[in-house]
Formats: C-alpha cells, structure tokens, sequence
C-alpha cells in the first residue's frame, strides 16, 4: 500500500507543470512485458498506466507507472520517465489545427524500480525507447501508440533487457479540439 502511494504522489507530482501551460496532457492506459530478467521481475504482464505531457509541438514527456498483474496480481510495480521526440512532424500545433496523425516516436529515460541485484527502490535501469507507430494527435482527444520497443540497461547487473508494449491509448485531458472552440 506505501509503495501505491508512493508511486501515485511521483506521478501526480511530476504531471503538475502540464497545467502551467504546456502543449496537452493525456492519461495513458496500456500493456507492458518486461522480458529477459526473470530473476528480477517475475512478472509476465503488467498494466501501464500514467500521463504523458507535451512540452513542445516534438516533444512530449511520459510518466508510466508498469503494474504486475501476472502472475500476482498488483504485485509489483516500476516507474518509467521518458522524454520522447516526434520523428514524422509535429505532434501537435499548440492551436485548433492538428499535428501529424501518424508519427514515429524516439526518447530516452529512466526505470525506477526495485528490479536490482540488491532489491532495493532507486533508479534501475537506463531506457531507449522506439515507438514505431503513433495514431492520433492531442487535438483528436485520442491516440494510440503501438508495438513501442524499449531496450533497458540494468545498472545493478549491466545487462539489457527489452520492455514491450503492445498499445498502448492515450486520452488527453488537455490540448484537444475542446480547447480551442
């Protein structure tokens, strides 16, 4: 239960500036494998959830807390922040016109997690991150990022695993055609 709050206060915390006028702010729901260190996180799959903030039209940042859901459900959980940059054009406007509605995602990162050699809560991993394809834009209300890549360097061990996400949706909040009417 202290590890939950924990996690939500750094998410809500780190969401915050989104309202001192950034681009959007979306919620994120989605899925999330973390392959190739099942000594340290046994898990099979995970929820993602958390937000994502757009700091300019081609870059945005993402907060995504990954939740064990098996083989213990709500077992364990990690903390990925992520800065990301649009390849494709902008992701959006900052006005009433749309960004690019099919765009291409690259960012970099970090995991806090407890997936260390010692088991202890810090900073983890160091992520890169490929989202090949992104549909959607702020403006739309909606978008969906799909089959995102992450190759993550486990600083306790030195050895990489890969995070994958198969979708992955995003519901912005703010930023959307609503805002501009």
């Amino acid at each position: 239960m202290r590890k939950s709050v924990v996690l939500l206060s750094l998410l809500l915390f780190l969401t915050l500036p989104a309202f001192a006028g950034y681009f959007d702010l979306a919620l994120t729901l989605g899925t999330n494998v973390h392959m190739f260190e099942k000594d340290l996180d046994p898990s099979r799959m995970k929820l993602a959830w958390g937000a994502s903030v757009g700091l300019t039209d081609d870059w945005e940042f993402d907060v995504q807390v990954d939740t064990q859901l098996v083989p213990t459900f709500f077992g364990s959980s990690s903390i990925s922040l992520v800065a990301q940059k649009a390849l494709l054009g902008q992701r959006s406007t900052g006005s009433s016109t749309a960004g690019v509605g099919i765009n291409t995602l690259v960012g970099a990162g970090v995991m806090i997690s407890p997936y260390t050699s010692e088991g202890t809560l810090g900073i983890s991993h160091l992520l890169l991150t490929l989202t090949p394809l992104t549909v959607g834009s702020p403006v739309t209300g909606k978008r969906e990022r799909l089959f995102a890549l992450t190759l993550a360097y486990n600083l306790s061990n030195q050895k990489f695993a890969l995070l994958f996400d198969l979708v992955k949706y995003d519901f912005y909040a703010i930023g959307t055609y609503r805002d501009y009417r």
